[in-house]
């Protein structure tokens, strides 16, 4: 799938399920309140742009974050956008743009480029963080928090397991790629830590029908083939099994990368 029909797709699944994303993203919430705890209120920043902004859950954090900071708040996703804006409210320091983060480009560089739970799918990872660098400020910080290898890696054994013709290689970045993007769009990373989170749901069909509800379609990558509902009850029943959670219902990990990198003061980044 070359990279407008990748980012057509992730768009329309995103769109359609911006309600019930937004009802759905218990871990996406938690890491956004993570990353924002991990940052000092910085009052001089007077500008942020916000890669893949969703329903607004980092938003929200950044306005209180940062006091004085006009936001460019984007997403690929209008419905998204919208939600935002009818949670958050009218607000003058709030740009909102539905746009692809990878073809963005306003007319200025920031001291802070933010982004969270959305970079991994802005495939490859590479192109999107050498672009990125290229709208910082010298000096300015690309922090983000995004999913990498690992993550959902229950689900894709199951699938492996039962349907391995029907399943295709993971593609989200493994955290060392991620970090070589770094490196090479000429960034300086000055933090980096990883963090497994497990979430619980009360079965396996619980857990199927939250991904769908936030515009994941079953698994962490988008080149499986769809199951019909033979193997897909074949499948809940083998993850029921296999992945218990001793406190009922069953688990799924995710795995997470914390990243802060700056552009050098004095050095022109990778283009």
């Amino acid at each position: 799938m070359n990279q407008t029909a990748h980012s057509s797709s992730i768009s329309a699944r995103f769109a359609a399920a911006a309600q019930s994303y937004h009802e759905e993203s218990n871990v996406q919430r938690t890491v956004s309140e993570k990353l924002d705890a991990s940052m000092p209120t910085m009052e001089e920043i007077d500008s942020i742009l916000e890669i893949g902004c969703g329903t607004g859950l980092l938003t929200e954090l950044l306005l209180r974050r940062f006091p004085r900071a006009l936001i460019y708040a984007v997403d690929i996703a209008r419905p998204m956008i919208d939600l935002a804006r009818e949670r958050i409210g009218e607000c003058g320091r709030i740009r909102w743009h539905a746009a692809d983060a990878r073809q963005f480009r306003p007319e200025r560089d920031f001291p802070l480029i933010i982004s969270s739970s959305a970079l991994h799918w802005m495939t490859p990872v590479s192109e999107t963080v050498k672009r990125l660098g290229g709208m910082l400020e010298p000096g300015g910080k690309l922090v983000s928090a995004l999913m990498v290898k690992g993550t959902l890696g229950e689900l894709h054994a199951a699938r492996t397991r039962l349907f391995p013709i029907r399943t295709a290689p993971l593609c989200l970045p493994g955290a060392e790629e991620v970090l070589e993007a770094i490196a090479a769009a000429g960034l300086k990373v000055e933090r980096s830590s990883g963090e497994v989170l497990r979430e619980r749901y009360d079965s396996a069909h619980a857990f199927l029908r939250s991904l769908n509800r936030q515009g994941v379609t079953g698994t962490a990558n988008s080149g499986c083939k769809l199951l019909n509902r033979t193997e897909l009850r074949k499948l809940t029943g083998y993850y029921d099994q296999k992945f218990a959670a001793p406190e009922g219902g069953v688990f799924a990990t995710y795995s997470v990368l914390y990243v802060t990198a700056r552009r050098p003061a004095t050095a022109q980044p990778a283009h």
